[in-house]
């Protein structure tokens, strides 16, 4: 079969070649579409998505690079996800002296830290989660950030400790209060409208246990919902979180959620509490500060569920402006001049205005 002789028959080809998943045969095709219409945009964002389907993604992104207009927001967002593949690839970095840890005993204490204000009936059903746990030895520490009274299950009364602030001063003082209160081995976050999955704390243990780790994290599954009348109403789940870590990764943006966390409270004892000054992203301004004293060690197993809820006015990332923040951490946490990293965070603040 004689070969295609412009531009517009070479990309049909390479669309037919990527219906049929064939991708190698359509970045062929694309690329000869583009190489004979240097301005065909489309042929040159094909070619990109042909080469991210075989995670080819840093030759992906040079191509994104020039097919980008300003505003578009789905092709920032496919740059954004090439250039955090190459990232999390990256070496982890050096970390800090090597913490001197005690081997893990058999069933250390583990505390769960959770903040909440004024959302009782997902206080309860976090409760519930942590009730349901495989894993049998833990505490909880619920501190109440200046909200209503609060109304524990009395069955687990003597697994609970409430800490009442009075006023609301935020969710990271309301955490360290709650790690001053600690008294396990392990220490595991979850915030008042997140879920544990019920092997999620069995899970971190032994992890941990196993790798001899200061800090671990699972996967997590982004569940969006509703809630009318105050009944939540499950809308729709994301595909797991799968990027790996990677400190290059972690200078860009957080994607390991509070609720994945397990450190052993030493990580707290030299790195410190929460940031009480930032009005948001106190978690991953941590992470940044844990990243550069412990390697971290990643935990296949999807244990927790974040929940969302897109249109609601609970949402902290909602009523406090992002922008300000990245800016505050990025000048906090330079990129040491790392070109990847250097454009993923541009394309970050593109993201959150």
């Amino acid at each position: 079969m004689p070969e295609p002789a412009d531009a517009d028959a070479w990309f049909a080809l390479g669309r037919a070649h990527g219906l049929a998943r064939r991708h190698a045969e359509a970045e062929a095709a694309f690329r000869k579409a583009a190489a004979i219409r240097p301005a065909m945009r489309e042929a040159q964002l094909n070619l990109a998505y042909a080469l991210i389907h075989q995670r080819k993604f840093r030759e992906a992104i040079p191509v994104l690079l020039a097919a980008r207009k300003a505003g578009d927001r789905s092709v920032n967002d496919t740059l954004m996800v090439s250039v955090l593949s190459v990232l999390q690839d990256e070496p982890a970095g050096n970390s800090g002296p090597s913490l001197d840890l005690r081997p893990l005993g058999a069933d250390p204490l583990v505390s769960v830290v959770i903040p909440t204000r004024d959302r009782p009936a997902m206080l309860q059903d976090a409760l519930a989660s942590v009730a349901r746990q495989s894993y049998r030895n833990w505490e909880a520490i619920v501190v109440n950030d200046g909200g209503g009274k609060l109304d524990l299950p009395a069955g687990l009364a003597s697994k609970l400790t409430a800490i009442d602030l009075g006023a609301p001063q935020g969710v990271a003082h309301a955490r360290n209060v709650a790690l001053r209160a600690a008294r396990g081995a392990v220490i595991a976050l979850l915030d008042d409208d997140d879920l544990f999955l019920p092997q999620h704390l069995e899970t971190l243990v032994t992890g941990l246990r196993g790798s001899g780790a200061a800090f671990a994290y699972t996967r997590s599954i982004g569940v969006e919902e509703r809630v009318a009348g105050g009944v939540r109403e499950e809308l729709r789940r994301g595909m797991p979180y799968e990027y790996r870590y990677s400190r290059a990764l972690l200078l860009v943006r957080n994607l390991i959620p509070t609720a994945t966390w397990g450190a052993r409270r030493e990580c707290f004892e030299r790195c410190g509490g929460f940031d009480e000054s930032l009005a948001c992203a106190e978690d991953w301004d941590m992470l940044l500060r844990l990243s550069a004293a412990v390697p971290f060690h990643l935990i296949a197993a999807l244990t927790a569920e974040i929940r969302v809820r897109p249109a609601a006015s609970d949402n902290v990332t909602r009523r406090v402006p992002l922008r300000p923040t990245c800016e505050l951490l990025y000048r906090r946490y330079p990129s040491a001049g790392h070109e990847l990293i250097e454009l993923g965070r541009r394309i970050y603040m593109d993201s959150v205005g």
